[in-house]
Parts: C-alpha cells; structure tokens; sequence
C-alpha cells in the first residue's frame, strides 16, 4: 500500500494513505490488525481522509517496523474488516461532526461574501421554503412552537429583503440540529457500551452435561452455556432448562425481575438476579437486539435532565410573547416593519434550547474522558440534588481482590480440603469474596478436572447451597449457616475469630450439618476512601452512610477507618433497598454505591446509582453511571462535574433573558436596526453554546481522550 508519512516521532506514527482508500469496516479492520502487534498501544484508522495513527512503545523500536511492514503488505482488493469498538465508534462520529461542521461553516462563508448575489439569493429562498413550511405546519396544528418563531422571522426577512439576515437565522439553526444529532450520536454510542454488559467467558455445557469456561467468542449458535445468578446474559439465547429470576432493566427501564422457565427467551444485556439456567444461543455477540434496546432507551424523555427538559418547554412557552410582542409593535409603530422585527430578530427561544442540551451534552462527554458512563442527563441532575451518599463496604469501600486471609479448621478438617471445596463451589459466582477464595486455592495448587459437587444454589447474600460426594455442602454467612440451616455452632468460635482475625470478612463452610472451616478474608481499605468520603462532605452531602452484610466488629472498624458515622451491620439486600426508599420518603436525594448482587435492589432503588469497574454484572446492569476505573474519586469527580453543569446552565439563563431583554429595548427604541440586533442576538447564542462546551473541571488530571480527531 502507497502512503505518506505525516508524522513519525518516538512512541507516535501517522501516515496517510489518501482519501476514501477504506470503507468503514476496512478502517476498522487495519486498525485491529495493527493493535494486534505486541507493543501498539493503540491504532486508528480513518476512512474519509486515510490517516493511520499508531501508538506504541517507543522503548521498542522494532513496533514501528512491524507496524511498517504490516501497512506496506495490506492488500487493496482483500483488506481485513472489523466491527467498530466503543472508543473507534466515538472517535469517528467526533471526526464525523468536525468534518460537517467544517462544511457549513466553510458553505456559509462562501455564501455571504464569494457567491454572486443573484446565486445567493436564489440558494436562500429555497432554502427558506423548508423552514416556513415546517412552522406553518404547526401552525395549522394549533402549535406555537419555536419553529413557528423560526419561520416568522425568516419570512420577515426574506420580506424586507434581507437575504444576508434569512441566512443567518438558518445557519444557526442548522448549527444547533448538528449540534442535538451530534449529542444524540454520543448518547447512543456512550448507551451501547454501558448498556450491555458481557463477561469475557461463559461456562459451555457438553453431551455428558460437564461444563468447561470458555471464551465467549469461540461460542457458536446452537450451543448449550450455564448462566447463574448474578452473571449478566452474553447472548440471545432460549432456556432449555431450570428457572430464575431477570432483570431486564436494560431493555425496558423498568427494576421488576422477569420469571424465566423452559422455553422462555433470554436477551443479551439482561442480566440474571436469581437461578441457574441451561440456555441454547440464539444470536451471537455483536448480532443481538442491543441496537433496539439501545434505541428505546435513548429514545425515551425520561433520560433528559429536567433542566433540559424545562429548557425546551421554557422555549416554546416564550414564542408566543414573542409574536405578541411583533404584533404589539406594528400597532404601535403603524406598521413600522423594520422595528417591530427587532422582537423576532431577537428571541430567547434559540439560545436556551440550544444551550442547554449542548451543556448537558458536554458534561456526559466530560465524564466519559474520565472515565464514566452516565446514562442519561438526568442523572448528572441527581448527582447535584443528591444530600446523602449510601456505601456498601465489601468491593466498594475496600478493595475488590481481598485475600484468604487465614483458615481455620474444625474437629481436625484438613486447611487443604475445605479450601478446595470451597473454592468448587464459590467458582460459578461473581463476588469479590469467591474471587479471593478461588484465587487462594488456585495460588495453593489445588484444582480439580472435574465439579466436586452437584447443581449449586445461590442464595443471595446468604450462600451457596450443594451436595459434594452425596453429603449436603453449605458456604456463607454467619446468618446462612447457624440461623437458616440450623448448623450447630461451637462453643467460643465467635470469640475465637475476634480474638485471630478481628477485622476480617468470615465466610463458613458446612458439610452434612457440621461447621468443618472457617475462611477469614481481609479486605484491605480503598486507599482513597478516606479522602473521597472527606470531599464528598465537603462538597455539600449532609450524611455518608454504609450497608454491609458483614458483622458488626468489622464493619466498626472499616467505618471508623473512613470517617464514617453511621452505619448498619449484617443487612439483608431486601433492608439494603427499604432503607433508600425510607430516605428518599424523607426527602433526601440518595445516591447509591455497590458492586454486588446483593446491591442490585437498592441501586435500582436510588435517585441515582453507582458501579464501580469491579463491579458484578448485575450491579453494572442495574446502576445509573458506571465508573470504567475502580476509584472512589470518579464519584467526586461526578459530583464536582454536576455542580458545575448545574451552575453553568443557571448562568446561561440569567445571561439570557438579560442580554436578550436589553437588546428588544434597544430595538423597540430605535436604537439599534433590526440587523445589528439580530447578529448580537446571533453572536451571543453561539458564544453561550460554545462556553458551554468547554470544560468544566480542570484539565490537569484529564487523560489524553482516545477519540482524537485527526
């Protein structure tokens, strides 16, 4: 392949191998070849201009001629293609926007100062028929809308002849429907990464009904593949045995578990709350109903911020003032036209339903370089309102790899043998404390070629429930074993623990009735924790509370550790979710942090939830933003994000109606021509909408974003 080099400096080359040289799914393709070579950090290739970016570590020079040799060997007539990922897909829709916007803007230039008038005038009027007859369509429906404003003043214009001004109105306007479907693109693109949620491996059920992990993209259509609780579904699918409880949250906006049993269709994204089933794929990853689910809920009102929302319904309540005032004015003035237009040149309409979906667009995007997904401007609303913040401990506070601490054996079990078994049964389950068990068992050598146990129940925030070697094998809590099982608990175990392993998490395994060992984790402190629940006080939340399963003693000692006041010990997922809703009756704005699946309903359950990048499937399904790195200071920066957006979309009204206010009095009064009133207005609508795309952080901790446009 021919090309030029652009750019070539330590850790960073650019080529480009001409315009329109790859399709879309060519570009793709390039670039996952490219990130294929050990050493590429990353690779972006762009269809409409040929540019190659490579991204690699300049410590290894040799990448850069692999990098090299592989461009030079790409075939025209059989380039490689490839579905886009999240970050190819916002990238090429930023390059997409800029390359539009680089259009209208050089058109409109062109336009106005080098096109023949009489070319001009002629591209004006046509242009303008789309826009009167739009307004008067609404019109005709009984609707004053800001079209019908639109349309009035364009007409008045292209009456006083002002083509110039008719031109003016509707580049801006053509400017803020880029700007709304550039907003709608990065909402969709942000919504189908967030959205469906999808483990890196499935557990695939052979003929003899054994099960082996897999990679999920070696699954086929038409294989059989085991999905428990708490693990999201991969693929469409359709149950062919057992039964549980789905959360399909992520398909219709609506918490309530859907019961699946044989015959019932699984969709990918869902993710399941209780059961286990036996399920056959239908679909593929990359093939299922994830577009629809995204559409419909993209597509619904209630993912706006209300500010956004009322922004847009503040607009079209103003039209008719406006028209009143126009009609006011010919009374007046005799039918004065050129002043009476000064209150169609100047509308509040345009700068407040432009400005407002624009910031709000702009802190989503915000948020997304650092590392969140919000899934609707609504949130971003919450996360400002919000008065109290509700931890869980295990995986959200502490870290999300704690270790097998110590094992403590009973009637002379073997260390060995209760952390094997254990770690078979808690294998199937996505919590931080079965990683640390099977991790331990993993580290210690112990595996097994075959399930030691039959089918395994999961009781959530309870245990697990099985049968090894025809004796019944119980794992869990404290409450699971000694209360719900009814196993007999020895004289001085608890004094025991709390004298060798105080502020560990406890996890107790049973077999045929009989306590055998006691698993004590630790679960070290996030190293932030402190510090992000000082900040989030400091920025106005009134009360900091933590829900933990865990006993009493350790959850004292983590509380304390934080700077945590209030907390509740050994609570139920049920408990976890009645005690937001009590808050919120009491008229807090509740934000909710979890990881697990004993989470899910209270997440759900808040004004607006949180998860963590460690965090279980169903906990990432479930909450409203997910954190892409597993830091407590993403949430401060959210909360920092939300105050600010809020802040700025106050300032924008108050400029706004001032501005504007001042410059109808100058244009009544004769002062200013209708043409001077109509570009300020103009000149200040772009310049709130541009504010209102800058930053509202700092940049200093901002990461390079991988969208780049070039």
């Amino acid at each position: 392949m021919i090309y030029r080099v652009m750019q070539d400096i330590p850790g960073r080359l650019r080529l480009r191998c001409g315009a329109a040289l790859f399709t879309t799914v060519e570009a793709y393709g390039v670039a996952a070849a490219l990130r294929q070579i050990e050493g590429v950090d990353n690779a972006q290739v762009r269809s409409a201009n040929g540019s190659v970016l490579i991204e690699y570590d300049p410590v290894h020079s040799v990448v850069r001629d692999q990098a090299l040799a592989l461009v030079n060997g790409l075939d025209m007539y059989d380039l490689p293609v490839a579905e886009a990922d999240a970050n190819e897909d916002m990238a090429h829709e930023n390059n997409e926007f800029a390359r539009a916007l680089v259009i209208a803007v050089g058109g409109y230039i062109t336009r106005r100062f080098l096109m023949p008038p009489p070319f001009a005038t002629a591209f004006t009027l046509i242009r303008a028929a789309g826009f009167i007859l739009k307004g008067l369509r609404d019109l005709l429906s009984g609707k004053l809308t800001v079209e019908v404003l639109d349309a009035t003043a364009i007409t008045v214009s292209l009456l006083q002849r002002q083509f110039a001004q008719a031109g003016g109105i509707m580049f801006l306007l053509s400017i803020s429907d880029m700007m709304q479907q550039h907003v709608n693109a990065r909402t969709r693109i942000a919504l189908e990464n967030s959205l469906l949620v999808r483990g890196d491996t499935v557990w695939v059920v052979d003929d003899d009904g054994s099960e082996r992990e897999h990679r999920l993209e070696t699954v086929q259509i038409g294989q059989l593949i085991r999905i428990r609780t708490g693990f999201s579904v991969p693929v469409d699918a359709t149950v062919v045995e057992g039964e549980g409880e789905v959360n399909e949250a992520s398909m219709t906006g609506e918490s309530i578990l859907v019961h699946k049993r044989e015959g019932s269709t699984l969709f990918a994204g869902t993710a399941v709350e209780d059961g286990s089933m036996i399920v056959r794929v239908n679909a593929l990853p990359g093939h299922t109903r994830i577009d629809r689910i995204v559409a419909l809920v993209q597509e619904s009102s209630e993912l706006k911020a209300s500010a956004q929302s009322r922004a847009e319904r503040l607009a079209d309540r103003l039209v008719p003032f406006n028209l009143f005032a126009f009609v006011a004015m010919l009374a007046l003035t005799g039918g004065n036209l050129v002043r009476a237009s000064s209150t169609l040149m100047v509308d509040y309409s345009c700068a407040i339903k432009l400005s407002t979906p624009v910031a709000v667009m702009s802190a989503m995007r915000e948020a997304s370089n650092r590392g969140a997904v919000v899934k609707g401007g609504k949130y971003l609303e919450a996360l400002d309102a919000a008065d109290v913040v509700v931890f869980d401990k295990t995986g959200t506070l502490t870290e999300a790899s704690p270790q097998v601490e110590k094992i403590i054996c009973m009637d002379g079990e073997n260390e060995d043998h209760v952390l094997k078994i254990a770690a078979c049964l808690e294998e199937h389950f996505p919590h931080s404390l079965a990683r640390a068990i099977v991790r331990a068992a993993s580290d210690a050598g112990l595996h097994h070629e075959k399930e030691l146990h039959t089918e395994v129940e999961y009781v959530v925030a309870h245990g697990i429930a099985s049968t090894v070697g025809g004796k019944s094998a119980r794992i869990g809590s404290a409450h699971f074993i000694f209360e719900d099982e009814g196993t007999p608990c020895p004289e001085g175990l608890f004094e025991r623990l709390e004298a060798e392993a105080p502020a560990s998490s406890t996890v107790f395994l049973a077999i045929d009735g009989t306590l055998r060992g006691v698993l004590c984790i630790t679960d070290p402190l996030r190293s932030e924790a402190a510090d992000a629940v000082a900040q989030l006080r400091a920025s106005g939340i009134q009360r900091v509370v933590m829900l933990t399963g865990d006993a009493e003693l350790c959850a004292r000692q983590i509380a304390k550790q934080v700077g945590i006041d209030e907390y509740h010990a050994q609570v139920l997922p049920e408990d976890k979710a009645s005690y937001v809703e009590r808050l919120k009756e009491e008229g807090h704005t509740v934000i909710m942090v979890g990881d697990g699946i004993n989470d899910s309903p209270a997440l759900a359950s808040a004004n607006v939830s949180v998860a963590l990048s460690d965090a279980s499937d169903v906990a990432r399904a479930v909450a409203d933003v997910t954190v892409l790195d597993a830091s407590l200071e993403s949430l401060v920066m959210l909360r920092r994000l939300s105050r600010g957006l809020m802040k700025r979309i106050h300032s924008d009204y108050q400029f706004i109606v001032g501005f504007n206010t001042t410059l109808i009095a100058l244009g009544v009064a004769g002062v200013l021509t209708p043409a001077i009133t109509s570009t300020l207005h103009n000149l200040s609508t772009v310049g709130v909408t541009a504010h209102n795309t800058t930053s509202l952080l700092p940049a200093a901790s901002l990461p390079e974003s991988d969208a780049e446009i070039f």
